[in-house]
């Protein structure tokens, strides 16, 4: 009779229970990876939806502050061209008695003209407002305030520089003259004249997209635009997406020569 030899086979080192546990271990891992890529795209889908929303607010409000300057800047011409002077931007700017003065105005959509000297703020050189012109800061919780479907408010301020040199307005006249002969020359050819200048200044904001109250953001636009406490130092602090642009503006007769200014 023959036997068949018998034969060991090596068991397993791994109890039932012990390969369920490391399948578990297994498994959280890979959940926890998959948690760490998810947590990593919500992020970055945050971070572009941010710079997304950046840019269009920027846009937004590089086409409001645009749309303001061609606005008022055709407004003056036509006005300048019908009255001469007298009522318009370019003539109230160009008075020696704004020298060092801020005037502002908001540019409601609603108002027949953007400037008005009934609907403007002045301030003096030294910084204090004129009680007979007040009327021209934006008011964030007035609807009729708000540009560009009711999202963005836009105001414009015009300061007209202080002369820097120690001159009076006498002593910038007319070449050849003297003020004790001066006589007021003609428009001709080669006629010289001292011209004015006077700086141009648009913010848009967009009160929406701040946590700053409609009345902090009020305060703000009723700074001054030279100084250290301004309307973009203010609106900086309170976090509130703004843009402002400048232009400078030459007060220039028609057939005549600047001494200075151009």
């Amino acid at each position: 009779m023959m036997k068949r030899p018998f034969m060991s086979y090596p068991s397993s080192s791994l109890s039932p229970s012990t390969q369920s546990g490391a399948v578990l271990i297994v498994v959280l891992f890979v959940l926890i990876l998959i948690m760490i890529v998810g947590t990593i795209a919500v992020r970055q889908s945050t971070t572009d939806l941010r710079v997304a929303t950046a840019d269009q607010v920027n846009k937004l409000l590089f086409q409001a502050n645009d749309a303001a300057f061609m606005k008022v800047e055709k407004e003056d011409r036509i006005l300048s061209e019908r009255r001469g002077n007298v009522d318009t931007l370019k003539g109230y700017m160009s008075a020696t008695q704004r020298e060092g003065h801020e005037v502002s105005f908001c540019v409601r959509p609603r108002s027949t003209r953007l400037f008005s000297i009934l609907e403007i703020s002045e301030l003096n050189k030294d910084g204090g407002l004129l009680n007979s012109r007040k009327n021209g800061y934006c008011d964030p919780s007035d609807d009729n305030d708000y540009v560009s479907e009711g999202r963005v408010i836009t105001q414009m301020t015009f300061v007209a520089p202080v002369a820097t040199d120690n001159e009076g307005i006498l002593d910038r006249e007319v070449v050849g003259t003297f003020s004790n002969n001066f006589d007021t020359p003609e428009n001709g050819g080669n006629t010289t004249i001292e011209c004015t200048t006077f700086i141009g200044y648009v913010t848009s904001v967009v009160p929406a997209l701040s946590q700053a109250s409609l009345s902090s953001i009020a305060s703000c636009l009723e700074k001054p635009r030279t100084g250290t406490d301004t309307v973009d130092s203010c609106l900086t602090a309170l976090d509130t997406p703004f843009q402002t642009q400048q232009q400078i503006y030459l007060n220039q007769p028609v057939g005549v020569e600047c001494i200075s200014g151009s």
